[in-house]
């Protein structure tokens, strides 16, 4: 399946990262952000004709400016910013665990502190806000150009596909 970024676009169109990560694990969120968070809010079958024809939705990929039914102006990130701020948001969440044949390990070495599951869950939070706040854009765009993308069916609300994570304690 070709994705809406490729890996290198996470950290170019959201926030950089340092140091190498898998290309196969950054695959892997950037699935799990488009079937979830952009799948919820823009359909499925709008969703596989963005990945199918990319080019006939590239100010939706891309962002740009817009004007409204009542004439006012207004500027958008893209699905592929907000797809970035998703992915990031699992990396940051998810990275550093690693399914082994002897069970769920964290990645540690001697020059690293390690972030609290607290500062982790922070920085998650913060991510995804921003993710939300981008799709909420793109999605007031579709709504605003239905007779151009008639395959849009929502009513322009972004759905929060979220888990909350409470800390208790330090």
């Amino acid at each position: 399946m070709v994705h809406l970024i490729k890996t290198n676009e996470v950290a170019d169109l959201s926030r950089p990262i340092s140091g190498h990560i898998d290309d196969k694990k950054i695959n892997t969120y950037i699935r799990e952000s488009e079937d979830i968070d952009l799948k919820s809010s823009l359909g499925d079958v709008l969703l596989m004709d963005i990945r199918s024809n990319p080019e006939k939705y590239d100010d939706l990929l891309n962002g740009g400016e817009y004007e409204d039914k009542c004439g006012y102006k207004h500027t958008f990130a893209g699905l592929k910013r907000a797809l970035a701020y998703y992915s990031y948001a699992r990396i940051v969440k998810n990275n550093d665990i690693n399914v082994t044949c002897f069970g769920v390990t964290f990645k540690e070495d001697d020059y690293s502190d390690k972030v609290s599951v607290k500062e982790r869950i922070l920085a998650y939070n913060d991510a995804f806000s921003i993710a939300d706040k981008y799709l909420h854009e793109c999605v007031l765009f579709l709504s605003e150009n239905k007779d151009k993308y008639p395959l849009y069916r929502g009513i322009g609300k972004v759905k929060a596909n979220r888990i909350k994570f409470r800390t208790i304690g330090d």
